[in-house]
């Protein structure tokens, strides 16, 4: 009797846990029932520009006369507007605004970095003499994110605007435990939310490798499931506990 009340207990455990997915595994991230909510991945291969996000934090130098103090060193400290320390860094508001010096609140948000120099560059032509505008996003970073038994997330912060997908997860310490042929990457455009699914797995897909991340990209890397492992590491509290019940059962019965 023993025997066959511990065999229904453990069908009924793995019918619960095998049946509710979310119960299995309640770290799973970004599920997708329709797969045709995933963007063409031949998006990504074209040259996307990074644009300005609400938060971002902008170093930006205003120069005089072309720049020309940038090639001579030796020219007065007037040609530079905005300086090289901390005043020159200026934060987009909730709003996509930043507040410049002697020209007030500009709106930069959604902008690419090109059209922030040109505006910028515009509003101080009022004032400055052929002005130079560089425009440099000082926190630039992506977030990747790993399911499973390994979850982890690292923020990675990096410089270079030609920094791939690849560049990503080799310094987050690559793939582990998870699926090289569900790398998901989401997306913030001005428009909308983009999803893409990576497939990596496949030599024919590796041109995804170099595709160019943007700030604020996360890239997440489903984990691979073991429904087996994960049932029994789920179930034996329980079947210990009924054992132990069982035990003391058929003693306080005999």
């Amino acid at each position: 009797m023993r025997r066959n009340f511990l065999i229904v207990v453990i069908i009924l455990l793995s019918a619960t846990y095998i049946s509710c997915n979310r119960t299995m595994y309640p770290s799973d991230m970004y599920k997708v029932n329709n797969k045709t909510k995933f963007s063409p991945n031949e998006e990504l291969l074209n040259s996307s520009q990074p644009v300005i996000h609400k938060g971002d934090i902008l170093s930006i130098s205003v120069y005089s006369n072309k720049g020309e103090n940038i090639l001579h060193p030796l020219g007065t400290a007037s040609d530079q507007i905005i300086n090289q320390n901390e005043s020159s860094e200026f934060t987009v508001d909730d709003s996509g605004y930043v507040n410049l010096p002697k020209i007030g609140k500009v709106f930069l948000l959604g902008k690419t970095i090109k059209e922030c120099e040109l505006i910028i560059s515009e509003l101080y032509s009022e004032n400055v003499v052929d002005p130079y505008v560089t425009v440099f996003v000082k926190n630039k970073r992506v977030f990747f994110l790993t399911g499973g038994t390994s979850q982890s997330g690292v923020t990675i912060k990096y410089e270079n605007d030609n920094t791939t997908l690849v560049d990503i997860i080799t310094t987050a310490g690559g793939i582990k435990e998870g699926k090289a042929y569900a790398i998901r990457l989401l997306r913030q455009t001005p428009d909308e939310l983009k999803f893409y699914n990576i497939d990596l797995s496949d030599f024919s897909q590796a041109k995804y490798s170099y595709i160019r991340i943007l700030p604020n990209d996360i890239v997440y890397v489903e984990p691979v499931h073991r429904p087996f492992r994960k049932f029994i590491q789920n179930v034996a509290p329980y079947l210990t506990l009924v054992s132990t019940g069982l035990i003391i059962y058929n003693l306080v019965k005999n």
